[in-house]
C-alpha cells in the first residue's frame, strides 16, 4: 500500500460473514501501521444496502493490535469522537484491509473521558458465537487498554484526502451538511 492508493476495508462477524465494507484512501503507511482516510459523505456498504456517512474519518490500523482507532470529524472539520473497535488483528493484503469485529467498543467525545460502549451487542455476540469466558475477559482487558489509548489520543485534525484538492473536499462537506 502507498499513500494516495484506494483500498477496501472489510468488517466481518465472528462467523466469517462480511457485514460492512467501504473504500478509503491511504494517508500513511509504516511498518506497524496503516492510516486510511474517508471524506464526509463516503459510501458504506452493508448486507442491508448501505448508506452515506455523515462524517470524515481517519482510521488507524495496526496489524499486531486487537483494536483499530477512528478519528471521527463533522463535515465542518470538528472532532466529534475518538472511537475504538475491539477486533481481531487486521489482515492487510494488496488493496484490502480485513478484520473481525467483536462488537465491544470504546468512545471518547471531546472534553469527556473514554467509555465502554456496545456491551449489549457484545453480549449478543457472546450468545450467538459462543465466546468462551476466557475470550470475553480478554476482550474486556483489550477494551480497558483501549480506553487508556483513547484518553491519551491526540487527533490529527480533519483528514485531507491524498489526490483530492481542497475544493473537492470542501464540496463534499457542503453536500453532506445541506
Amino acid at each position: 500500500m502507498q499513500s494516495g492508493e484506494r483500498v477496501q476495508v472489510q468488517a466481518h462477524k465472528s462467523d466469517g460473514t462480511r457485514y460492512r465494507w467501504w473504500q478509503a484512501t491511504v494517508e500513511a503507511v509504516a511498518s506497524d501501521q496503516v492510516v486510511l482516510v474517508t471524506p464526509a459523505g463516503h459510501r458504506v456498504e452493508d448486507i442491508g444496502g448501505g448508506w452515506n456517512s455523515r462524517w470524515a474519518i481517519r482510521a488507524h490500523y495496526w496489524p499486531g493490535r486487537r483494536y483499530s482507532l477512528l478519528e471521527v470529524y463533522t463535515p465542518d472539520g470538528r472532532l466529534d469522537e475518538v472511537y475504538i473497535n475491539i477486533n481481531s488483528p487486521v489482515e492487510i493484503e494488496d488493496s484490502c484491509i480485513r478484520f473481525t469485529d467483536f462488537e465491544l467498543d470504546v468512545s471518547r467525545k471531546p472534553s469527556h473521558p473514554a467509555r465502554l460502549v456496545d456491551e449489549d451487542e457484545f453480549r449478543e455476540a457472546v450468545a450467538r458465537y459462543g465466546y468462551s469466558e476466557e475470550f470475553q475477559q480478554a476482550c474486556y482487558q483489550i477494551a480497558r487498554e483501549a480506553m487508556e489509548v483513547a484518553n491519551r489520543w491526540i487527533a490529527g485534525g480533519m483528514p485531507k484526502i491524498p489526490g483530492q484538492s481542497a475544493t473537492e473536499q470542501s464540496d463534499q462537506r457542503e453536500e453532506v451538511s445541506v
